[in-house]
C-alpha cells in the first residue's frame, strides 16, 4: 500500500516538473527528447512501445507550433478516450461524449483559423489523432520486465547542447512509464487507469496556477467542458441503472 502510494506521488511530481519544463522550453523539444522514453522500452514493449514512439513523436513535431496549454490540454482526451471505448460504454454515451469533445474543439480551431488563437487548425487534429495513439498504446500495454537502460545516457549530448529542459521533459516521462509500470506490477494496479484521469489534469492545472504560464480562457472553458464530459461519461459508466 505504502509502496503504491509512493508511485502515485511520484508520479504525480514528475507531471509537474515535466510539464514546468515543457512550458519553460515554449515547445522547442528537439525529435530526441520524446524518442528517449519509447526507445527506453524497446524491444521489450513490442508494439505497444512502437505505438508510443510513433504517437509521442506525432505530438512533438507539431508542439512547437501549437500553444503549451492547448498541447497539454488535448491529453483530457485519455480520459474520453477510455470512457468511450469501455466495454461497457454504450454507443449513445460514445456519442455524447465525442459530441461534446468536436464542439469543443471545432471552436479551438475555429478561433486558430481567425487568428484569435495561435497555433493552427491542421496542427490540433494532428495532436488529438497522436493522443489517441497513445491511448491504444497504454490500452494495450503489457509490463516490460527488462528495460534497456542505454537509451537515457542521450539526455547528456541535450544537456550539453543547451537543452536542459528538453533532457528533463525526457527524463521525466522515463520516469513517469516506469512509476506506472511498477504500479501495474504491485497489488494496486487498478490505480493505474486512474492514473489516465490524475495526471493530464494534474499537468493542465500546473499550468493555470504557476503564474508565469499564459492559458487563455478559451482554452480553459473547452478544457473544462472537456474534463466534464468526461467525469459525466464516467458516472453514467458506473451507474448500473443508467439508461442510456
Amino acid at each position: 500500500m505504502l509502496y503504491a502510494a509512493l508511485l502515485v506521488m511520484v508520479s504525480i511530481t514528475l507531471t509537474i516538473v515535466g510539464v514546468s519544463a515543457l512550458g519553460q522550453s515554449q515547445g522547442e523539444l528537439p525529435a530526441l527528447a520524446l524518442a528517449i522514453p519509447a526507445l527506453w522500452l524497446l524491444p521489450q514493449g513490442g508494439v505497444s512501445a512502437w505505438l508510443l514512439l510513433i504517437g509521442l513523436g506525432t505530438f512533438g513535431f507539431v508542439l512547437p507550433e501549437q500553444p503549451i496549454a492547448l498541447s497539454v490540454s488535448v491529453f483530457m482526451m485519455l480520459p474520453v478516450f477510455a470512457v468511450s471505448f469501455s466495454a461497457k460504454s454504450s454507443w449513445q454515451l460514445a456519442a455524447l461524449l465525442i459530441s461534446i469533445v468536436l464542439a469543443m474543439d471545432v471552436g479551438l480551431m475555429a478561433l486558430q483559423a481567425e487568428g484569435k488563437l495561435e497555433g493552427s487548425p491542421a496542427y490540433t487534429i494532428i495532436q488529438i489523432l497522436a493522443i489517441g495513439v497513445i491511448w491504444v498504446a497504454a490500452r494495450s500495454w503489457r509490463s516490460v520486465d527488462g528495460n534497456t537502460w542505454w537509451p537515457l545516457f542521450l539526455v547528456v549530448p541535450l544537456w550539453v547542447g543547451g537543452l536542459a529542459h528538453a533532457a528533463l521533459v525526457a527524463l521525466c516521462v522515463t520516469g513517469l512509464i516506469a512509476s506506472l509500470q511498477g504500479m501495474a506490477k504491485s497489488k494496486l494496479s487498478e490505480w493505474v487507469p486512474r492514473m489516465m484521469w490524475i495526471l493530464p489534469a494534474v499537468g493542465f492545472a500546473t499550468l493555470v496556477l504557476v503564474p508565469w504560464f499564459d492559458v487563455p480562457n478559451p482554452i480553459l472553458v473547452a478544457w473544462l467542458l472537456v474534463l466534464g464530459g468526461a467525469l459525466l461519461g464516467e458516472y453514467l459508466l458506473e451507474d448500473p441503472e443508467e439508461e442510456l
